[in-house]
């Protein structure tokens, strides 16, 4: 950063402006103060040029080196992994594909039914019961329900179906939006490391200055002190960072079932622009839209079908049964037809079925409050979300237009004063430890805001670009 630069550039001026100032001021000791006057600018020499370095710490380039460009990694690429080998989406889809099935399973009729009864048969004529029989019928039988009651039951299944896929096409949105929240926190964890770094070059700047200070007796130990302590917090810091970043890592790769020690790529800097939205157009948007509710108004459509079902179970079902009867001593057969029906209605029976119809009328009532409620939280979401949208917009230009060039002009007034001898070395360090702080400050909001983001898509259950397409 340009701050840093100036700030190691001015460090070294001020130090040979205190060193010439040193070398006026003490006229009989100017043999003996010469030589670690020179010693000092001399190692100043060997650092690296904090005006022509990027980032403080950059080394001269070979001119037969190349720039490698980084690794990035992408989040619609790894939304497209986790969509396809996530084992708990790879579940869910088998879930799915079981409960069509079912369809066919309540969509036909009972299987029929084939027999043989044998008339009159001697015990003599064991094992063989057909011999010396005077009658063998042969029968098949087929049980008819009423009419309607399939159709309804096939609906209800249907409605099932529907409802489960809607259930994982809200786990798919879980998931997406868990991915989006470990991918915007690496990112902080990223910008973090990178900033640390930054810092862990500048203080060792600072040291290596307040120890030749200290060395030409124009600086205090106490500074050499402190800069050493700040560096040894910064190198501490980095280290829980990596392990934060490795934690992360793993969480991401659990999601895509890769390996858990996997290294991802760097997260490229997200576009952060968003447009206003009312919250009437988003909520109107989120109830034709959001998997859960949808899914809520065909678990309703299944409970009114098996209602209708079992409003049928009043109606009786009809067998029928043709027979061939094979009479012994007489070459004349017979034909058989017979056609028989329950009774729903009868007196021991008939609280089976009307149990059954409150009890759906009761399943009808408990789904229909259910989605009610649905809808309660998806207005809460959508809230929740646009409120957190425009809270983090707010910090993130907040912080980019305000505090942070704020805290800029904090430390370069403070590098003046202490250029001029007016202020203390502490201050220098806490006015650009204010400055990081306001960067920190600025990444944690713009990964709140990214991560607000995939809030509400999930509380929708479109993504960004489509509700920016639907609303214009």
């Amino acid at each position: 950063m340009n701050i840093k630069k100036i700030l190691i550039f001015v460090l070294l001026a001020a130090i040979n402006s205190f060193m010439q100032a040193a070398q006026l001021n003490y006229t009989g000791g100017k043999e003996s103060l010469q030589e670690p006057v020179n010693t000092a600018l001399e190692r100043n020499s060997n650092l690296p040029d904090p005006i022509l370095t990027p980032g403080l710490a950059s080394q001269p380039v070979n001119s037969f080196s190349f720039i490698q460009e980084p690794d990035f990694v992408y989040i619609d690429s790894l939304v497209a992994e986790a969509l396809q080998n996530n084992p708990e989406l790879k579940a869910a889809r088998n879930i799915t594909s079981a409960a069509k099935t079912k369809i066919d399973q309540v969509s036909t009729w009972e299987s029929p039914q084939v027999g043989v009864e044998l008339f009159q048969t001697p015990v003599q004529s064991f094992p063989n019961p057909f011999k010396d029989g005077m009658e063998t019928d042969y029968f098949i039988q087929q049980m008819f329900p009423f009419p309607g009651k399939i159709s309804a039951m096939t609906s209800s299944m249907e409605n099932n179906a529907a409802m489960v896929e809607q259930q994982y096409f809200a786990l798919e949105k879980r998931i997406i939006k868990q991915l989006k929240d470990y991918y915007y926190e690496l990112y902080l964890i990223q910008k973090k490391i990178e900033i640390n770094k930054e810092n862990q070059d500048l203080m060792r700047q600072f040291t290596e200055i307040t120890r030749k200070q200290y060395e030409v007796g124009m600086g205090k130990q106490p500074d050499v002190i402190r800069s050493q302590t700040e560096l040894s917090t910064l190198i501490n810091e980095g280290i829980n960072l990596e392990k934060e970043k490795t934690d992360i890592q793993t969480m991401i790769n659990t999601i895509l079932s890769r390996p858990a020690n996997a290294e991802l790529g760097l997260v490229p800097d997200p576009a952060d622009s968003l447009p206003s939205w009312q919250f009437d157009d988003v909520y109107n948007l989120a109830l034709g839209n959001r998997p859960e509710l949808k899914g809520m108004g065909y678990n309703i459509d299944m409970y009114k079908s098996e209602l209708d079902a079992t409003k049928l179970e009043y109606y009786p079902d009809i067998m029928g049964r043709v027979m061939y009867k094979d009479m012994a001593n007489t070459s004349d057969d017979f034909w058989a037809l017979m056609v028989g029906v329950n009774i729903p209605l009868a007196p021991w029976s008939g609280g089976k079925y009307t149990g059954k119809v409150e009890e759906n009328e009761l399943n009808v009532k408990t789904a229909e409050e259910q989605y009610n409620l649905m809808r309660n939280m998806v207005a809460s979401d959508v809230q929740n979300s646009l409120v957190k949208i425009e809270t983090n917009r707010n910090l993130v230009d907040l912080y980019q237009n305000t505090v942070i060039p704020q805290a800029e002009q904090t430390l370069q007034s403070t590098i003046s004063a202490y250029q001029t001898g007016k202020t203390e070395f502490l201050m220098l360090i806490d006015a650009y430890r204010m400055l990081l702080m306001s960067q920190l400050d600025f990444y944690m909001s713009k990964m709140n805001f990214l991560q607000s983001q995939a809030q509400l898509e999930q509380a929708v259950g479109l993504s960004i670009e489509q509700i920016k397409n639907e609303i214009k």
